[in-house]
């Protein structure tokens, strides 16, 4: 009898843990956003600088003979059209976003409840703005995205409901 009993009191141990993992990876898919809104918002800034938009354009430009002319054409003139003020607002929406993610992330990978709670409510509110740009542009990008987050945010409250019951 003890070892039955010993048995399910493993496997209990090891489901909590598979949960665990999957709250580790969409906590590191957080600290990936953050990163790359980090560069995001610091590349905006610093393209304010006209030594450094130089450089980008030095970019665009080898990057057009790697992907072709139509994408860094696409590239280079949705940067060169962005006026300085639009520039600063990207900068600082895409900063403040890289913090939001960050603390998402690393509360997620400590397991703080709180952060789960964050991460329903703050991936929650893109709901709606993703729906709305879907409609109005269907792509499978768009769709992977709202999928990733439904997925998100349903894994983290069916969480939250089991660890309430």
């Amino acid at each position: 009898m003890a070892k039955a009993s010993s048995g399910r009191h493993e496997a209990r141990e090891r489901r909590p843990g598979s949960r665990n993992g999957l709250i580790r990876t969409i906590a590191v898919f957080k600290l990936v956003k953050a990163l790359l809104l980090l560069v995001v918002g610091l590349g905006s800034l610093k393209l304010l600088n006209p030594t450094a938009a130089e450089a980008a354009d030095r970019w665009a430009s080898a990057l057009a003979w790697r992907l072709g002319p139509r994408a860094a054409s696409a590239v280079r003139d949705g940067v060169s059209n962005l006026s300085d003020s639009r520039l600063k607002l990207i900068g600082i929406v895409a900063l403040l976003y890289a913090g939001l993610f960050a603390v998402e992330g690393i509360g997620l990978w400590k397991a703080k409840r709180w952060a789960e709670y964050l991460t329903i409510i703050a991936t929650s509110s893109f709901v709606p703005f993703e729906v709305y740009e879907l409609i109005r542009h269907a792509s499978w990008q768009r769709a992977a995205t709202l999928g990733i987050n439904l997925l998100v945010v349903g894994y983290l409250v069916w969480k939250v409901r089991q660890r309430a019951a």
